[in-house]
């Protein structure tokens, strides 16, 4: 591929040959090292392609032979510059579209999100253009490893991020992953409190002081782990408190009090026969339409059809063309059947059961009962549950140095 692109650079004639000495001809030339290539018989002549160069070293050889060359077609960029010498207009073009794809290759002109499910294109997208990453933006300002880290920081749900650059586009892959968030870690010294009503079912404390038991029914705020260490000495004196963070492994017992409804009647979309498509190009981020029709639709949903136009698979080009086309619907009033009612409070609490995993919540026992009556649908009950559900307070100065004063006045009496 490379030698037929340096031939065409250079140059080189179709020659035909004619005479009683072919091959004698052609051994000469390859002792004289003069390069011919694609090598055949027309009917009682031999075809070849030479070089400019080496052409001029075949008058030798053909007199001693009494070959007779003829150039048959001249072919390569030195013939083309000379067959359209008079055009230089059109040489300049196609300069100056070289030098166009060359500078547009040095910007990204598309960002393509893969992976996400519960993050949108769209809200990466914003999220990237918050972090001055933008389509129309140089290559060489964007650091890949600096977009994954953001990423990774702003949402502690995604437990993988790749980001890479293939020609003008920025490809960023997502995962997302449904692992509980991570356990809440405290640096200054801190009590475990909880953080609603519950009954301590396990507790495991590897630091502090427990003031609970399994079994003991606790309100919201109570401390379950003291950051407190108090030294006593034999009679029961308080020697010293020292603060530190509590650390425990607590399972508690809760539960959510769940209540949802909604009407049996809903609006239902019905679309006409009535639509109107317009037609936009878009330049370097600006907007034309070409058609752009009008509409006095009630009514109606719009729904937009674009595509960027590219060279390859990588190299994206900072031109898109699309359509907007307008429908109108009417509304139409509906009713649920019982069925089609239960299916969606079902789907509801699965909802709501989702989110309560996702926290790291055990769903131990479901009392939510569905029921439909005066044309509405209600899901009430109480879900008992599993959970750790504790969090870190930090300890004042006060909660110890004032109980350690009071035991020292206690001493001076």
């Amino acid at each position: 591929m490379l030698r037929k692109l340096l031939n065409w650079l250079r140059g080189y004639l179709c020659v035909r040959i004619r005479g009683t000495a072919p091959e004698r001809f052609i051994n000469l030339c390859s002792n004289k090292k003069i390069y011919l290539w694609n090598l055949m018989r027309v009917k009682e002549d031999y075809q070849f392609n030479i070089s400019i160069k080496n052409y001029k070293k075949l008058r030798p050889i053909a007199k001693k032979t009494g070959m007779i060359p003829r150039i048959t077609k001249r072919s390569g960029f030195p013939f083309l510059m000379h067959r359209y010498r008079n055009r230089g207009g059109f040489f300049a073009g196609v300069l100056i579209c070289i030098l166009l794809v060359y500078v547009m290759s040095l910007f990204i002109w598309d960002i393509n999100i893969q992976g996400g499910s519960k993050y949108t294109p769209e809200a990466m997208l914003k999220f990237l253009n918050k972090n001055e990453i933008y389509t129309g933006i140089q290559k060489k300002k964007i650091d890949c490893q600096e977009i994954e880290e953001n990423i990774r920081l702003a949402y502690k749900d995604i437990g993988w991020v790749s980001a890479e650059i293939k020609g003008t586009r920025l490809i960023i892959k997502l995962t997302e992953t449904n692992m509980p968030a991570p356990a809440e870690i405290a640096i200054a010294p801190s009590h475990m409190v909880a953080t609603k009503d519950l009954i301590v079912k396990e507790l495991i404390a590897r630091a502090g002081t427990p003031l609970v038991r399994p079994g003991d029914v606790v309100k919201k705020g109570d401390i379950l782990v003291s950051g407190l260490l108090t030294v006593k000495s034999d009679f029961d004196e308080i020697l010293s408190i020292t603060p530190v963070v509590a650390d425990a492994d607590i399972m508690c017992k809760s539960f959510y009090d769940y209540h949802d409804s909604f009407s049996m009647n809903y609006i239902q979309k019905q679309f006409t026969d009535h639509n109107k498509t317009g037609y936009y190009i878009t330049l370097f981020g600006r907007k034309i339409f070409l058609y752009n029709p009008r509409y006095s639709y009630d009514k109606y949903d719009i729904i937009v059809n674009e595509n960027t136009l590219h060279v390859t698979n990588t190299f994206y080009l900072p031109f898109c063309y699309g359509t907007r086309s307008v429908r109108e619907f009417i509304e139409q009033k509906k009713t649920y059947t019982e069925d089609e009612a239960t299916s969606i409070a079902k789907a509801r609490l699965k909802r709501y059961f989702d989110r309560l995993i996702e926290k790291g919540v055990l769903i131990t026992e479901n009392n939510v009962k569905i029921t439909i009556e005066n044309n509405s649908c209600s899901s009430k009950g109480r879900i008992i549950t599993e959970e750790p559900a504790w969090e870190y307070r930090t300890i004042q100065e006060s909660e110890w140095r004032i109980e350690q004063e009071d035991e020292l006045n206690g001493d001076n009496h």
